[in-house]
């Protein structure tokens, strides 16, 4: 009896990973999935995982700070890990953000089911887009396959490199706020030209009254390029969120 405690320990480890990874991984870490589901799904993935990698035991579960360090370590490799890829996600969200300040639109909030805080119509709107091309491109299996491959590279247990894994979440960070601008620029540049052009047209013909229609030409330039640039902007966000797994 004694000697499945190492084998028990090993599985407890796996599941803090595995937990930690869920907490914040796209499509697993959403507010919308109940918390008894989601440790449902938990349990059976860490139970096929924890089998599949040879079930690993603990040796040094007797000692007590080695145990401790050693949850440490799991939890921050799956933080790491879920990070990583939420950031992407999350680079919609912002995209939204940032086109409904252009076009005028950030003043009307809602709750956003998949976050669980205020959220405007644009940034809710890119990031369903973004989350469901994510689940269509198979980010649920990309998840389940780099706990996988962490498992096999990184034994339950084994020391890291807490500096490396804080290095890619940052740098993460920063690319995922580069990708933001980037898919808001069409909308905002749509929006800025649309106002240089209202404002061009009103020192030409100032006997004409234009103020009444600025907000319906900024509502009018930032759609138009919204709705041409949502689909595609939204793919990338998901392309780069399977990215993050398969690179970590």
């Amino acid at each position: 009896m004694e000697g499945a405690y190492p084998m028990l320990a090993g599985f407890l480890l796996v599941l803090m990973r595995c937990g930690s990874l869920f907490m914040v991984a796209p499509l697993f870490g959403t507010k919308v999935i109940p918390m008894r589901i989601r440790m449902a799904i938990t349990a059976a993935v860490t139970s096929a995982v924890f089998t599949g990698i040879g079930m690993p035991p603990f040796l040094r579960w007797t000692d007590t700070g080695a145990l401790i360090g050693a949850a440490a370590s799991e939890t921050a490799i799956g933080l790491c890990g879920g990070l990583a890829a939420r950031m992407a996600i999350e680079a919609a969200a912002a995209a939204g953000h940032l086109m409904s300040t252009a076009m005028g639109l950030n003043y009307g909030s809602s709750l956003d089911p998949i976050h669980g805080a205020e959220s405007n119509a644009i940034s809710s709107l890119m990031s369903f887009l973004a989350l469901g091309i994510a689940i269509a491109a198979g980010i649920h299996r990309e998840a389940i396959a780099w706990l996988c491959r962490s498992l096999i590279d990184t034994p339950p247990g084994a020391s890291i490199d807490l500096a490396r894994l804080s290095v890619g979440v940052v740098a993460e960070s920063a690319r995922s706020a580069a990708l933001a601008v980037r898919m808001a620029f069409p909308v905002m540049a749509a929006v800025t030209f649309g106002n240089i052009a209202f404002g061009l047209l009103g020192k030409v013909a100032p006997q004409v009254n234009l103020q009444s229609i600025g907000f319906g030409l900024a509502i009018f330039a930032g759609g138009g390029a919204l709705y041409f640039v949502a689909p595609g902007a939204a793919e990338i966000a998901a392309h780069a969120a399977r990215t993050a797994f398969a690179a970590h």
